[in-house]
């Protein structure tokens, strides 16, 4: 399944930029709780449609998009937030190379600000961007 591999691609870069910064990113996969008046990430892929556009199946084409969710603590200034929005526009540009383990992609579209969602304690800015990739079958 070619959408994990994509989503592996995608989350070895996050992961690396993340960690040369003071900032973590929550994965489901693993127990998190936030710190008292820490920004974190929240990361989630939203596969799409799966094509197959090649004579005799030999290769199919994966689409989706990935959100990053920022949330910041409340009362913290939103240009927190706008800030690594850039930065994560710099990291996933549009044609940067998402590779992994036989699947072939890239970002297709640029990373693009949400809403801001707020709550009593906290507000989350979520930022996305637009994949696409073909994989052998």
């Amino acid at each position: 399944m070619s959408h994990a591999r994509a989503r592996q691609a995608i989350e070895i870069k996050l992961m690396a930029w993340a960690s040369a910064r003071p900032i973590r990113v929550a994965n489901f996969e693993q127990e998190f709780s936030p710190r008292q008046g820490e920004t974190y990430l929240q990361a989630y892929q939203l596969p799409g449609s799966t094509t197959c556009n090649y004579l005799g199946g030999d290769a199919y084409e994966y689409t989706g998009l990935y959100q990053v969710s920022i949330t910041c603590p409340a009362g913290h200034a939103l240009a927190t937030a706008e800030a690594l929005v850039e930065e994560l526009s710099a990291l996933f540009r549009v044609d940067s190379e998402l590779s992994r383990n036989g699947f072939e992609g890239m970002v297709t579209e640029p990373v693009d600000q949400g809403p801001t969602i707020t709550e009593s304690a906290t507000y989350t800015v979520p930022a996305s961007f637009t994949y696409r990739g073909i994989a052998d079958q």
